[in-house]
C-alpha cells in the first residue's frame, strides 16, 4: 500500500526539535499528474508539472536492489554520484552548507521531506545536529556541486521506533542531494564574530551574493521562476545596501547589480511580465551606458515586444546587433519582431476598414502606397479631430481621384465636411468640422 501524502513538506529539523513537528495528510491528493543572451533561459514551459516530476521518486524497486548498484560511505550509507562535484576538496567538520534534497521512504513515490516543494534550500552547519546524522554524514562526502543519491539505514536517521503514524519502525530512506555550497569553518566562524558594521562591508556582502545567487540560477534551470525572481532582489538589496570602501569595489559592485538586473529582466519576460522586465532594464540604464550592453538591450527589446512597442523593440535590438553583429538570437528576434509588426499592420488595417466603412472594390487591388496614403490620412484626420482649437484642415493641392475617394470615405467616419473653395482663381479642398447647430451646414 502506497504512503500518505503530505500537504506540506517535512521539516527534519523540526522533526528532531525538542518541540517535534507538527503536519497533515492530505485526503484529497491528486496523483494526475546558455546561450549568450539568455544564461538563464532555458527549462519547460510548465513550472507546476516540472515542480512535480522534481519531487517523486527516482526509484520504484527495493532499496536492497539500489545499495547493489551503490558504494559503501559507510555502514548504513550507501552512494551513487549522479553528476560530478567540482575540485577535490570535501565537507569539512564545522563547515556551514546549503544542500537541494529530497527524501523518500521505500515503495513510497513522494518525497516526505523536500526542499523543492519549500522552495528553498537547506543550509546547516556541519557537526551541530542540524540535521540527522546520516544525511550530514552523505553530506560530509560530496563535493561544491556535486549531485548524488543515498540509501541511508534507519539506525542513523529515526530510529528503530520511527515517528508514527508519518514514520514507520526502522524507516531506511533514499535522498537525493545536491551540495550547492559550503563555506570553510575558519570563515564562517569568522563571520559570526564581525560586528554589524563590518558585515555590511562589501568584501562579507560579496560572497553573500554569490551564494544567492547561486541559489537563483538552480531555482531557474528547475523552471521555478518565482524562486529565482526573489533570490535575485535578495542579492539586489544586499548589494545595494552594502559599503564600498573605494572605486575598485564600487566598479565590481556595479557590474554585479548589472548582471543581476539583467538575470531579473530574463526572468521577468519567461514569466510574462515585459513591464516588470523593462523597470529592471531601467535600474540598468541608472547604473551605466546601456547602449554598450548587448544583453539588456537584447532583453529590453523581447519586452518592449511584448507591451507591442514595435519601434522601440526594433531600435533596442537593432542596437544589440551592431555589437553582436553575428549573433543568431539577435537575429532570431529581429524575425520574430518583423512577423508580428506585420501581423500588427494588417489587424490595424482591418479595424480601418471596418471602422471608417471602407470596402474592397472588385477587381480592384489597393497598391502598397495607397495602404500608406489611407494610414497617414487617417493619423492626420485623428490628430486635427481631438485638436479643440483647429477648426479646419486645407488639402494639399495634387490629389488624384482615388485619394479623393478616401479622404471622402474618411471624412465621412470622423463626421467631417468636406467643402471645395477658391481663392486667387485656385480650387482647393478644405475638411471642416460639423459643429453643433450646423453652422456648417449652408
Amino acid at each position: 500500500m502506497d504512503g500518505s501524502v503530505l500537504k506540506e513538506a517535512l521539516n527534519i529539523s523540526d522533526l528532531l526539535g525538542e518541540h517535534g513537528a507538527q503536519f497533515q495528510i492530505s485526503t484529497k491528493y491528486n496523483d494526475h499528474g546558455g546561450e549568450f543572451f539568455m544564461e538563464d533561459d532555458y527549462g519547460s514551459a510548465d513550472e507546476d508539472e516540472d515542480a512535480h516530476r522534481k519531487i517523486m521518486s527516482p526509484w520504484d524497486r527495493s532499496f536492497d536492489e539500489l545499495r547493489a548498484q551503490m558504494f559503501m560511505v559507510s555502514e548504513f550509507v550507501y552512494k551513487r554520484i549522479t553528476k560530478q562535484g567540482v575540485g577535490e576538496e570535501l565537507v569539512p567538520d564545522r563547515a556551514r552548507v546549503t544542500i537541494d534534497y529530497n527524501g523518500y521512504f521505500e515503495s513510497e513515490t513522494y518525497a516526505f521531506d523536500s526542499t523543492s516543494m519549500r522552495g528553498e534550500f537547506k543550509t546547516f552547519t556541519i557537526g551541530k545536529d542540524e540535521v540527522v546524522g546520516g544525511l550530514e554524514e552523505a553530506v560530509k562526502s560530496m563535493k561544491p556541486s556535486e549531485e548524488a543519491q543515498f540509501v541511508i539505514g534507519y539506525q542513523v536517521l529515526f530510529g528503530e521506533l520511527g515517528c508514527k503514524p508519518r514514520i514507520k519502525p526502522k524507516a531506511d530512506a533514499l535522498f537525493i542531494v545536491k551540495l550547492v555550497s559550503f563555506t570553510d569553518p575558519g570563515d564562517a566562524e569568522a563571520l559570526d564574530k564581525l560586528t554589524q558594521e563590518e558585515k555590511m562591508t562589501y568584501a562579507v556582502v560579496k560572497q553573500k551574493v554569490t551564494d544567492t545567487r547561486t541559489h537563483a540560477k538552480d531555482f531557474f534551470k528547475r523552471n521555478m521562476v518565482a524562486n529565482a525572481i526573489n533570490d535575485y532582489h535578495k542579492a539586489v538589496n544586499f548589494l545595494e545596501r552594502c559599503n564600498v570602501k573605494d572605486e575598485e569595489e564600487q566598479k565590481e559592485q556595479t557590474e554585479t547589480l548589472i548582471s543581476l538586473y539583467t538575470s531579473l529582466a530574463v526572468c521577468y519576460n519567461k514569466k510574462e511580465n515585459p513591464r516588470r522586465a523593462c523597470s529592471m532594464i531601467n535600474e540598468i540604464r541608472r547604473l551605466g551606458n546601456i547602449d554598450r550592453m548587448s544583453r539588456p538591450l537584447f532583453h529590453e527589446g523581447r519586452a518592449l515586444m511584448n507591451l507591442g512597442e514595435y519601434q522601440r523593440a526594433k531600435t533596442s535590438l537593432l542596437k544589440a546587433q551592431r555589437l553582436e553583429p553575428t549573433n543568431k538570437d539577435i537575429v532570431k528576434e529581429l524575425k520574430i519582431l518583423n512577423e508580428r509588426w506585420e501581423k500588427h499592420r494588417q489587424e490595424e488595417r482591418t479595424i480601418c476598414a471596418r471602422a471608417f466603412g471602407l470596402k474592397e472594390r472588385k477587381d480592384e487591388r489597393q497598391t502598397d502606397e495607397q495602404i500608406k496614403f489611407t494610414e497617414t490620412m487617417t493619423k492626420t484626420l485623428e490628430a486635427f479631430v481631438e485638436d479643440e482649437k483647429s477648426k479646419q484642415l486645407t488639402l494639399p493641392e495634387g490629389l488624384t481621384s482615388k485619394e479623393m475617394d478616401t479622404i471622402q470615405d474618411l471624412a465621412d467616419g470622423f463626421a467631417l465636411k468636406l467643402n471645395l473653395h477658391k481663392e486667387n482663381s485656385k480650387d482647393f479642398y478644405r475638411l471642416e468640422k460639423k459643429t453643433v447647430g450646423g453652422e456648417n451646414e449652408k
